[in-house]
């Protein structure tokens, strides 16, 4: 009989952009080729160009199970750039991307650049250093200015949690980015990916730790929408326990492939 903690690993291997994959080998091909085309159209007025975000941690999902999936690139201008405003930088990179990719669909969308390619999204974020020697970088926030955020250290948090736990935390991590792809994002994906990196997965597999993340999963904060499907997705939590008492994991896996918005 199949079991509900081998269904879900099978699930979160699904939801992985393999390596050597095509839709993976895509993705890297236009990184490399994104990264050449800003050098060349920038020159020394970039200072770095970073991968960050769900791709970089391994918690991006395929384009088939999340139509948003997208891979964040921080373009950090160089110091004797970084007296224009924020605004300023997103025009820039607007030009770029239409320059380069007349192609694409460009559009802003906060704090980036959005380049529309074939098969997947890029988000252009401009950025600058808070100091020479900092290692924190700014942003563009709602308001104009620049906030700090630190792409780097919530890469490294979510990996350590990863390896604390025994691997079972990005696997989890994308399990219910598809929850929330699958139902209209009650939660922005950064938001989610965070409050599930900071739970405690301690002698947890599989199972029992997609049952925990239903239990302490928030709606606060959310919408009305947002917090009815986040009811809802108790409410079933609720029944994938009660067929395990049952020791019916029939039942119990197809209340979970449900939830998850995958054939059992």
């Amino acid at each position: 009989m199949a079991q509900i903690n081998s269904r879900l690993q099978i699930i979160a291997s699904d939801l992985f952009i393999k390596y050597n994959s095509d839709e993976r080998d895509y993705i890297e091909d236009k990184i490399s080729n994104l990264k050449a085309n800003l050098k060349d159209w920038f020159g020394s007025s970039i200072s770095e160009i970073l991968v960050f975000g769900s791709y970089k941690r391994d918690t991006i999902l395929p384009r088939k199970f999340d139509e948003h999936s997208d891979v964040d690139i921080l373009v950090v201008f160089s110091g004797a750039e970084q007296e224009r405003t924020p605004e300023t930088y997103r025009t820039r990179l607007k030009k770029f991307a239409e320059g380069k990719y007349p192609t694409s669909k460009v559009l802003k969308d906060h704090p980036s650049i959005v380049l529309e390619m074939n098969k997947i999204k890029f988000d252009l974020v401009p950025s600058r250093k808070s100091g020479y020697y900092s290692t924190t970088y700014e942003i563009p926030d709602k308001s104009g200015y620049w906030m700090s955020t630190d792409p780097i250290g919530f890469n490294a948090s979510v990996t350590e949690a990863n390896t604390r736990y025994l691997s079972i935390v990005k696997p989890i991590i994308r399990l219910f980015k598809r929850w929330n792809a699958n139902n209209d994002y009650p939660f922005t994906t950064y938001d989610l990916e965070k409050d599930i990196a900071a739970m405690n997965f301690h002698g947890d597999n599989y199972q029992t730790g997609f049952l925990y993340v239903i239990s302490q999963l928030s709606s606060y904060g959310l919408s009305i929408a947002g917090g009815q499907k986040v009811e809802t997705l108790k409410a079933n939590g609720n029944w994938v326990i009660e067929y395990l008492n049952r020791d019916n994991q029939e039942k119990a896996i197809e209340v979970t492939c449900r939830i998850l918005g995958i054939k059992p």
